[in-house]
């Protein structure tokens, strides 16, 4: 009988391959052997790799979501919820790691539709939430206000993804100078 956190323990081990190296790049004999068990015992909690995927986005989602109230109740200013969301890249930066969004999104033409739908969910999700904290900011005469909000959110979920790969590259942190220059887009000087 499987430990009731095997799952959990899969789903740990699965981010972290996918985030170092690439969906297409690992496989179920390699969870089997970090985890300890038969490849079998994955097919049990995760019939197909589209499944665990699946089951991946779901919880990175979740987590997304903890994470946007908590910036919400926390944070008094539209400025300080945008540094707030960008630490969260931060955290994978740290890891020399990618975020499992671009990760999975560098792979799409190879994912299973549902696992293609999960990711566009969470990155139209954290664009959305974007989007909502530079219209209160402009609203309220926090910004300024320089183009189309959900333009501006799409230009720093790209600038974070992409800052994540350089950074891995060249080992050296990119994601300073992705808020600088973002923060100073929205300055009202």
């Amino acid at each position: 009988m499987p430990h009731p956190d095997t799952a959990e323990r899969l789903l740990d081990h699965a981010q972290s391959l996918i985030q170092r190296r690439g969906y297409n790049a690992f496989s179920y004999k390699d969870l089997a052997t970090a985890i300890g068990i038969r490849t079998a015992s994955i097919h049990y909690h995760f019939p197909s790799k589209g499944d665990l995927g699946t089951a991946l986005m779901q919880r990175y989602h979740a987590q997304l979501e903890l994470e946007l109230e908590r910036i919400e109740r926390t944070a008094k200013t539209q400025q300080q919820r945008l540094e707030s969301f960008i630490k969260l890249y931060g955290k994978t930066e740290k890891q020399h790691a990618i975020c499992l969004c671009g990760s999975l999104a560098a792979d799409r033409e190879t994912l299973s539709q549902p696992l293609q739908e999960a990711v566009d969910r969470y990155l139209k999700r954290s664009q959305e939430w974007v989007s909502q904290q530079i219209q209160r900011g402009i609203a309220s005469g926090e910004f300024a206000a320089r183009g189309e909000p959900r333009d501006l959110a799409a230009t720093l979920i790209s600038g974070l993804q992409g800052g994540l790969i350089l950074a891995r590259a060249r080992s050296r942190p990119m994601l300073q100078v992705v808020e600088r220059v973002f923060l100073q887009s929205l300055a009202t000087d």
